[in-house]
């Protein structure tokens, strides 16, 4: 089955939004908000009094039940409520993902066509309706979400691992653990203590699917609000969006 295939069937079935050395390992509970690691707690209260963030990942991701591997790149631009601009890269594929707070807009690059939907209220929210072409690149809104989770004492495991270079930047590595999934986590030393680095994978089947993404910040973002509007280029075509991501590349 071929990844745009894959993605149409996920599509489909989304109907309605989901809302350094290693140091001596030490169990953090995370039953209350006052609970998280400093690091983490302050990182959760930035990232919630954040209007605009502009951020860029690669990610290199495998699957060993789909026997396959991914990598890629892409750009995130997003203001709350709902209007964002993401462009990315996915092997030969290229895609970009607008929302003008009403509609969504998937425009295909190098076929020089688009489809459009319903926006859904909130960034998270249209992210896990692209899930199915985009959750390697849109994984850190989850680790975000468990971030929620732990604070609101829904049984999250936080181990503080110790400080670790990644790219040249100091970050403290936490390990991360809810009911699906198992994070390691790399934020900045230096406050807000934004992500570095984070490895995900299915606590089900932690062989399943392993995805790694590394992360550029622009912490005091200033974002043109023509950034949220699609123009469709000149030569474009509309589609359906079936049609559109069973075109040929």
């Amino acid at each position: 089955m071929s990844f745009r295939a894959l993605f149409y069937i996920l599509f489909c079935l989304i109907a309605v939004p989901a809302s350094g050395q290693e140091l001596a390992e030490s169990p953090v509970k995370t039953e209350a908000a006052s609970a998280l690691p400093p690091a983490l707690k302050e990182l959760r209260e930035f990232i919630a009094a954040q209007q605009d963030m502009n951020f860029q990942t690669t990610y290199h991701g495998s699957s060993n039940v789909l026997d396959t591997t991914s990598q890629g790149s892409s750009q995130f631009m997003t203001r709350r409520p709902n209007l964002f601009r993401v462009k990315v890269s996915i092997g030969a594929n290229a895609y970009e993902y607008i929302s003008d707070g009403t509609v969504l807009t998937i425009y295909n690059v190098h076929t020089n066509a688009y489809a459009q939907t319903a926006a859904r209220p909130s960034v998270p929210a249209n992210m896990t309706l692209l899930a199915g072409l985009m959750a390697y690149q849109a994984r850190v809104f989850d680790f975000f979400a468990a971030l929620d989770q732990a604070a609101a004492g829904g049984g999250v495991k936080i181990t503080a691992k110790g400080a670790e270079s990644v790219g040249g930047r100091e970050c403290d590595r936490f390990e991360v653990v809810t009911m699906t999934e198992k994070w390691e986590a790399w934020v900045e030393k230096a406050p807000p203590h934004l992500p570095c680095k984070l490895s995900s994978s299915d606590m089900d089947d932690p062989s399943a699917m392993v995805q790694v993404n590394e992360f550029t910040w622009k912490k005091a973002p200033s974002i043109d609000p023509e950034t949220f509007q699609f123009s469709p280029p000149h030569g474009s075509k509309k589609l359906d969006i079936g049609t559109l991501l069973a075109t040929p590349q």
